[in-house]
């Protein structure tokens, strides 16, 4: 791909990845179009910066390796890591995120869950690829099956996981559509507290560090901006 250079950026077409399941309130498709409060972020924060953005749906591993080489320019919502920031080109500084994000786990109504305590019979869950994935892989926790939190969470209702990790507005969401909220909720401990980001391409942003540092900038505005729409308990 030949990236377009700093000092024209304002005619600069984004490639953006992010992850083709839907996982509202964040991202999803409704009427064949991209919605909801990352998508909305990131748009905001293009127009405040005078770039067009182009949105691509895929799998999640598959966004990584486009950004990685060069098809992609950008993906969200990725939590940083030692290998992520050798691979991607993170803001280095404290802001710049797109949102803070929970992992409990969720759990039957009538159990409690402790990180402490925990021995795994059936097993935990989580999307694959994830952070929270590798986490639960860590520490041996990991059910032998993979299912994708919808299917996830149906399978902690049915006993057949003990409990299923997921972003916790995301897993609410999910269980209301599913009408788990009697039978299933998060645990009050969390699994992980993580920052959400918008990485870019390590070559892209060599080559447009100023659009990018404007880019993130903007992202820190719009965020604030739509924290009252969207950050309920």
């Amino acid at each position: 791909m030949c990236f377009t250079s700093s000092n024209s950026y304002a005619r600069t077409t984004l490639k953006i990845c992010h992850e083709a399941s839907n996982f509202p309130p964040y991202i999803y498709q409704e009427e064949n179009q991209t919605k909801g409060l990352l998508n909305d972020i990131i748009k905001t924060a293009a127009e405040n910066a005078k770039v067009i953005v182009q949105l691509d749906a895929k799998p999640w591993n598959r966004c990584q390796k486009d950004v990685k080489a060069g098809n992609s320019h950008a993906l969200f919502a990725m939590i940083k890591t030692p290998q992520r920031d050798k691979e991607y080109a993170f803001p280095d500084y404290k802001n710049g995120h797109l949102w803070t994000a929970t992992y409990p786990v969720f759990i039957k109504q009538t159990l409690t869950f402790s990180l402490t305590d925990y021995l795994p019979d059936k097993g935990l869950g989580a999307p694959l690829g994830y952070v929270v994935w590798q986490e639960l892989s860590q520490r041996n926790w990991l059910s032998p099956f993979q299912y994708d939190p919808e299917l996830g969470l149906k399978m902690v209702a049915q006993g057949k996981l003990d409990g299923y990790v997921v972003e916790r507005l995301i897993g609410l969401h999910l269980l209301y559509e599913n009408q788990l909220t009697d039978v299933i909720k998060p645990s009050k401990e969390q699994l992980l507290d993580a920052v959400w980001y918008l990485p870019f391409n390590k070559h892209f942003y060599k080559q447009n560090p100023e659009l990018i540092q404007q880019i993130w900038l903007e992202i820190d505005r719009a965020r604030e901006q739509l924290k009252n729409k969207y950050n309920k308990p």
